[in-house]
């Protein structure tokens, strides 16, 4: 018996492992939304914004912490129907103590049939651990007990023949650290090729909202009204949502005694700037210079409607402070725009976040050049290549350092990758120890 038992555990986490290969990363998506979610202290987040992509393509939660000290996460995901809304809040709630939920109604218009095509369930299945109420979720969606259900149960029916296109990631994934820096929202500057047309928001017509979903709608309600939270209602900007939706949409939310903000309604009537050839990544969602304007509008709403703490300032970094630190390094740097490397190195050297590996190719004669890695305010590597040799170091978290000469050959590898930039004097790269990747790789002839 001992032995059988100890065959079935084996073949058990031979299963987990394999599945965690094999099965899709939604990275930017799904995956890294509730794989993040997961990561977060537990009860540590004082909103959860629940929905479709256009829920996480519109609140930005490092902006309504940045500006309001709201704790917030967007925990979605892409094309997710309404029973599906209903399950993440299940787990959300499983794992935190809210005291608002924020549910973007995209979806609550939709048709319930069509709405669950199998990409929008794999994205949002996929990812959940283990439980009662996602084998719910799952025959929900599904409707029966069979092939097609035990595929999103155990995802590595589904994604079996993956072991052709598998990556690096697919190996290495499972085990790094699921910290979402971005709280949920997908980042994206992308701009719509072509201006979105919200000028049409007063047409005539008739909303339809289906039976099932208004069930759904209603769980939600009863689960918020269990464990004492808050809900709001929101709409996301978006081509193709007119005054009668609102209005229906309004409707169930008075009924129910919700608040609910409209972002095209707030559009039409002139309250909320958006600029329709810059402000959306497409048609359906915003990009970040959208869901800026749109967080900050929300998070004056949600500030005047609900008593939500100002977590900045705390006596201990949070999350979200590390969070802003991590978004406000990612993005562009003085030391950027340097007119030489000396102007470079000077904007760097008192960070002690950087790793710098140097470059001076004009060292000695013209079969040697000079490196140097600066780490921790101090030179901690300094050699003029006269002869071949490897070099290895640990850069950052996990991250691996190779430089190198081969006869004529200079290398410098980060995790595998070729860094080196040939054909000026100075190949200044900048390791972020926050973020844990390259910040900038500059060259300079002087």
């Amino acid at each position: 018996m001992a032995a059988v038992l100890s065959f079935l555990g084996l073949m058990a986490v031979t299963l987990l492992l394999v599945d965690a290969v094999l099965r899709a990363k939604f990275i930017g998506d799904s995956t890294t939304i509730v794989d993040g979610f997961y990561a977060e202290k537990k009860n540590d987040i004082d909103m959860i914004v629940i929905g479709s992509s256009n829920s996480f393509c519109t609140i930005d939660p490092l902006v309504l912490y940045e500006n309001y000290g709201i704790a917030a996460y967007d925990f979605g995901s892409s094309s997710q129907p309404m029973n599906m809304s209903v399950l993440y809040l299940k787990e959300a709630l499983k794992q935190q103590t809210p005291k608002v939920v924020a549910f973007e109604v995209n979806m609550l218009l939709s048709d319930p049939v069509s709405s669950r095509n199998e990409s929008g369930l794999r994205w949002g299945f996929t990812d959940l651990p283990f439980s009662v109420d996602k084998l719910q979720g799952i025959y929900q969606s599904v409707g029966t007990v069979d092939a097609e259900y035990f595929s999103y149960v155990f995802p590595v029916l589904r994604y079996h023949n993956r072991w052709k296109e598998l990556s690096k990631t697919d190996y290495t994934y499972f085990y790094k650290d699921k910290t979402n820096y971005t709280k949920g929202y997908l980042e994206t500057q992308l701009v719509s090729e072509t201006a979105i047309n919200l000028g049409d928001y007063d047409s005539a017509g008739e909303a339809w909202i289906a039976e099932e979903n208004i069930r759904y709608l209603d769980e939600i309600v009863r689960i918020c009204e269990k464990n004492n939270v808050e809900l709001l209602l929101f709409k996301s900007p978006k081509e193709g949502w007119y005054r009668y939706d609102t209005e229906a949409v309004r409707a169930l939310a008075e009924e129910r005694g919700l608040d609910f903000v409209d972002y095209n309604e707030l559009y039409y009537l002139n309250a909320l700037e958006l600029d329709v050839t810059h402000d959306f990544r497409d048609a359906q969602h915003l990009n970040d210079f959208g869901a800026q304007k749109v967080s900050l509008h929300f998070g004056d709403y949600v500030k005047e409607h609900y008593a939500l703490a100002d977590r900045r300032g705390e006596d201990e970094a949070n999350s979200w402070d590390k969070a802003l630190l991590y978004r406000q390094r990612s993005g562009w740097q003085e030391f950027m725009a340097a007119a030489n490397a000396k102007e470079c190195l000077e904007l760097l050297q008192d960070d002690g976040n950087y790793v710098l590996i140097v470059t001076d190719a004009a060292a000695g004669d013209a079969n040697q050049l000079q490196q140097w890695v600066y780490e921790d305010k101090e030179v901690v590597f300094d050699r003029l290549w006269q002869e071949s040799g490897l070099v290895h170091r640990r850069l950052g978290t996990d991250s691996e350092l190779v430089l190198s000469r081969y006869g004529d050959l200079y290398q410098i590898l980060i995790d595998g990758v070729e860094q080196y930039q040939a054909g000026s004097r100075w190949n200044i790269i900048v390791y972020d120890k926050i973020t844990d990747k390259i910040a900038a790789n500059l060259c300079f002839d002087e």
